[in-house]
């Protein structure tokens, strides 16, 4: 880690994790950027200090940690008296010695202080808003089917028919996630903000 933050510029923070996201450690800058304590901060999930925005795609980014081992991308932060900042961020798989994921490890460079976008048309705003709000609600639940799915897969006693049928609710379950996930981006694509690949969609809005 040292080796790593020694090229960084000087405003950055860190957070280590553990394999379930809980907050294990955090660097001085990022108490000051913050507005955490240690204390504060220990054992919380990491989405205590990020924004909804960056909360909703939190299992994409760490499903592509695990897979590759590493995920970049943008994310925005939320401090502890709610103001908003977004961040280049790197996401790390961390492994023990046997090779076993040990957490993660997360550095973000912030870019400044978050725009709301540039639209001026106040009901454009309120569908955006609207928009995002109700993705927001629909992940929470999906993202709890999803794990209950897959901890049934797992079950060595989850065979033969029954096995066939959740795998198919467990495929159209992915299937809703990448439609509320379009949902999210459009959402954003009108305040002017970016995908969550990092361009902004533009193409959500001749849909």
């Amino acid at each position: 880690m040292t080796m790593q933050s020694s090229a960084l510029p000087a405003e950055w923070l860190a957070l280590t994790l553990s394999p379930q996201t809980l907050i294990t450690s955090l660097s001085p800058k990022a108490e000051e950027l913050i507005g955490y304590s240690p204390q504060d901060l220990v054992g919380q999930p990491v989405t205590h200090v990020l924004d909804d925005s960056t909360s909703f795609e939190l299992l994409g980014i760490l499903g592509r940690a695990r897979e590759y081992g590493f995920w970049a991308g943008e994310m925005t932060h939320l401090s502890c008296d709610g103001t908003k900042f977004g961040a280049r961020s790197t996401l790390s798989l961390l492994e023990d010695n046997g090779n076993h994921a040990a957490g993660f490890l997360l550095i973000s460079v912030p870019k400044g202080s978050e725009s709301s976008g540039l639209n001026s048309n106040p009901d454009l705003t309120e569908v955006a808003q609207n928009l995002r709000s109700l993705a927001h609600d629909l992940n929470n639940p999906l993202a709890v089917m999803m794990g209950f799915t897959q901890l049934i897969v797992l079950n060595n006693g989850c065979n033969g028919k029954i096995r066939a049928d959740i795998e198919k609710v467990y495929a159209e379950l992915k299937r809703i996630i990448q439609v509320v996930e379009r949902l999210h981006g459009y959402a954003l694509s009108l305040y002017g903000e970016q995908s969550p690949h990092g361009e902004t969609d533009t193409k959500a809005r001749t849909a």
